[in-house]
């Protein structure tokens, strides 16, 4: 049980540190913005069910592989359209962080 929980913890941080590498490569205001979001979001996340932990990894390694697609590209290339369908399925407290997350990444420094 404990090779279990610390074999997850492993990939947890081998993917925090991940993005963060990936992060270096962008401009320093979304740096910032990247970095202060990952970090609140793992630690939300850290009492999370299986199911939780495992679509909370998945959404983050799919992060990670187009940015890792993208940092070749200026910044105004970056990201990919929202999935209508996935935004129709969060809830209302997700949706409020989305919010919260455009209004940081759209205000003027």
């Amino acid at each position: 049980m404990q090779e279990k929980t610390i074999a997850r913890l492993f990939l947890v941080q081998r993917l925090y540190r991940r993005i963060l590498k990936l992060h270096r490569y962008l401009p320093n205001d979304l740096k910032k913005l990247g970095d202060q979001y990952v970090k609140e979001e793992f630690r939300r996340h850290k009492g999370a069910n299986q199911l939780q932990a495992y679509e909370f990894m998945t959404e983050w390694k799919s992060y990670c592989d187009t940015l890792q697609n993208q940092i070749s590209l200026p910044p105004s290339s970056l990201g990919v359209p929202l999935d209508p369908e996935k935004v129709n399925s969060l809830s209302q407290e997700q949706l409020g962080q989305l919010f919260h997350l455009q209004q940081e990444a759209t205000k003027k420094i």
